[in-house]
């Protein structure tokens, strides 16, 4: 007896396995979280450069050389009398956003261990400490510009190296907390549609199983 030539249905190109699915996007993931490594340590070198103690060199009544921290080194150092408030406030926020940049390196490069990996929305943490770090810089840095442009009788400020470069560490932080925020977005959309894909996949199984116990009733009737 002839039987009919029945084609068995192929899995979907579209539905590929969550297995790889969950790889591609585990390998995206670390990538990104590897390159906002990369700039948050740039960043807190740039921002260590603010120790130099020369962000600013003042001409006329103060002459010479002022920064959050005076530490007069290599520069010498104009005589202000005692340290404004908004210079104290300045150095609070710094030594702030110092004291998270070291937490955050620390806590990014422990997230790269095996037993680590599995950690949720440690990326959203990761971006919530970027941002802090960056602005807290900028914060410290506009008290400390704001008091050198304040100060009576006004000198004339030029602003040096070290200063741009802790401007620029401020920029590299936030642009780290983009990177980390877009990584956490993309493991929710991965974690979403990894479910929907399971789901799919269930259906698929589901409509194999009936379509091979239909054709196995039909091949019963036929002999």
């Amino acid at each position: 007896m002839q039987q009919d030539n029945v084609a068995e249905p192929r899995f979907p190109e579209l539905y590929s396995p969550p297995e790889d699915l969950n790889f591609y996007w585990e390998e995206r993931k670390f990538i990104l979280r590897a390159w906002a490594l990369v700039f948050s340590a740039l960043a807190t070198l740039m921002m260590l450069s603010v120790l130099d103690g020369c962000m600013a060199y003042m001409q006329g009544p103060y002459t010479g050389y002022v920064g959050i921290w005076d530490t007069c080194r290599r520069c010498k150092c104009a005589s202000l009398g005692q340290v404004p408030v908004l210079v104290h406030m300045s150095m609070g926020f710094m030594m702030l956003a110092l004291a998270l940049c070291i937490v955050l390196l620390f806590t990014m490069g422990l997230s790269f261990w095996p037993f680590l990996r599995r950690l949720i929305k440690v990326d959203l943490v990761f971006s919530f400490l970027s941002f802090s770090i960056g602005l807290l810089t900028a914060l410290s840095l506009t008290l400390f510009v704001v008091n050198c442009e304040t100060l009576k009788p006004r000198p004339q400020v030029s602003y040096q190296e070290t200063a741009y470069l802790c401007w620029g560490s401020s920029a590299l932080m936030l642009w780290a907390g983009v990177l980390s925020y877009l990584n956490h977005m993309g493991v929710r959309s991965k974690r979403s549609l990894s479910f929907e894909m399971q789901a799919m996949y269930r259906q698929w199984v589901v409509r194999q199983s009936s379509s091979r116990n239909e054709y196995a009733r039909q091949s019963g009737a036929n002999l």
